[in-house]
């Protein structure tokens, strides 16, 4: 029986697909889906015929593009793997991921070439560079990218790929240890296409946009959905707030992904009346909890359209999703406490909250999140002792921690690993800056625990006014300048 459940079926459905209309959109440049097939099918065979085997790793340095799209295709369809580093990190933690995952190909973006040769000499592992850029501009003894689209057939392949063959190691961002590796399996992209799809309801006419970035679940979650359906994405290589308003304008944007500080900026901003957002339909934003003031100002001025959901990397996505009609219900009746929650379990995922010995506890006590279903990752790369802690029994631990109410919402605390102990009790840092937002001038808060010598802790927030807001003397302790060192 045929393996469907891969990325080759998504490049297979591509190329079925005769619509003259874009399947991506990155600035000037666009290609169709059979375009974007044909380019995906010839990366793979220029890969393979550079001397490559089935479970060799690629790996990209670069902003999202449509060559940090593309790949997420080419190199799975062609029954390797794929590696997406994270830009942001600096050359030597960039260095550290690739040894762990020791590609064979390294492909760089011009941006990055100063970052790379910090470290080149480090990458004895890597067998042939790639160049992404401006041809002349090619360093000697690399293959340029769109060189080895031209010269490669565009035919299927010849490399058998099934649903349990690992597709991209995709590293975690490091917040509480240096990045692991999450070993995602066709089977589990294939997950995040099609129950994005379900999810957000979506439609022909939709158009999708990716401001975030695509080494990171909430980037790659938009592309799979816009392949999948057969819909239009648009590329961001950065966020902007003015430019993600002028796209959604420009091409009447009707869904994608925010991280929560963009929602954030975008509610904050003084050019949103000069925009016309109406064709937006369902925005998921995740990523760090929101406060319900700062959803609740996001639902006033932009309408009930957006989406709330938690997912990690390990299980490629979303965990839980809170719906714009259980939104719409819950304000119906009043019941604003719904803008704490992040919603019920995403479609092919399963999820409980239990106590420190694995025993599912009662709703309204706290316990910690653990996650099964099609999204669920085989464990981390190189680390079999970190694997067996974290991914136990078919479950997946988040160390998040959380409590459920009585009509099944989940509502997040924090990290297991952010909780600060004061006097001895319990503070997750997301409840303090929740009471933080609801003053009318705070624009950004952080809190953190630092140390004490009489109470272990102190509660710690860091506090950004917003643009234009004047201060009373009142507030004047809430909005201390500390001194640059």
């Amino acid at each position: 029986m045929k393996d469907l459940r891969t990325l080759r079926t998504l490049v297979l459905r591509s190329m079925e697909n005769d619509s003259a209309g874009p399947a991506l959109i990155e600035g000037e440049r666009q290609y169709t889906f059979r375009q974007f097939a044909n380019r995906a099918c010839s990366m793979g065979n220029a890969l393979l015929e550079l001397g490559l085997g089935k479970g060799d790793r690629v790996a990209i340095l670069s902003r999202n593009s449509m060559e940090s799209a593309e790949v997420y295709f080419s190199i799975p369809n062609a029954g390797l793997v794929l590696v997406m580093l994270n830009f942001r990190l600096a050359p030597p933690e960039i260095k550290a991921v690739l040894a762990d995952a020791t590609p064979s190909v390294l492909m760089v973006n011009e941006e990055f070439l100063g970052c790379l040769q910090e470290i080149r000499g480090d990458l004895a592992f890597v067998s042939h560079f790639v160049f992404i850029g401006d041809k002349a501009g090619t360093p000697e003894g690399w293959h340029h990218y769109e060189e080895l689209i031209e010269q490669a057939d565009s035919h299927l392949p010849a490399i058998e790929v099934g649903q349990d063959d690992l597709a991209a190691l995709m590293y975690t961002s490091g917040t509480t240890g240096s990045p692991k590796g999450c070993m995602a399996l066709h089977r589990n992209l294939y997950h995040v296409a099609r129950s994005m799809n379900i999810e957000m309801e979506m439609e022909a006419e939709d158009v999708g946009i990716i401001p975030t970035p695509l080494f990171h679940a909430s980037g790659h979650v938009v592309l799979m959905n816009g392949i999948y359906s057969g819909i239009t994405t648009v590329i961001m290589p950065r966020w902007d707030a003015e430019e993600f308003m002028s796209l959604v304008e420009r091409y009447r944007i009707t869904t994608g992904v925010l991280a929560t500080p963009m929602l954030l900026f975008l509610v904050n901003h003084p050019h949103v009346d000069r925009y016309d957002l109406g064709s937006l339909r369902k925005v998921l934003f995740a990523g760090a909890p929101v406060t319900p003031i700062v959803f609740q100002r996001a639902i006033e001025r932009f309408g009930n359209v957006f989406v709330h959901g938690f997912g990690t990397t390990e299980t490629m996505g979303s965990v839980c999703i809170l719906k714009t009609e259980e939104v719409a219900r819950a304000m119906a009746d009043g019941k604003f406490e719904v803008l704490y929650s992040c919603g019920k379990a995403f479609e092919g995922i399963e999820f409980e909250v239990v106590d420190e010995t694995g025993v599912p506890v009662a709703p309204g006590v706290e316990g910690e999140i653990r996650v099964r279903g099609l999204g669920t990752t085989a464990g981390y790369w190189n680390r079999e002792s970190e694997t067996r802690k974290s991914f136990r029994d078919g479950w997946f631990y988040t160390e998040d921690m959380c409590r459920l109410d009585k009509q099944g919402f989940m509502h997040i605390s924090g990290r297991k690993k952010e909780m600060i102990i004061t006097g001895g009790e319990n503070v997750y840092p997301a409840e303090v800056e929740s009471v933080l937002y609801k003053h009318p001038g705070v624009g950004l808060a952080a809190v953190v625990g630092t140390p004490d010598a009489k109470w272990g802790e102190i509660v710690t927030a860091f506090v950004v006014k917003k643009d234009h807001q004047d201060v009373t003397e009142e507030d004047d302790h809430l909005f201390q300048i500390l001194p640059v060192p």
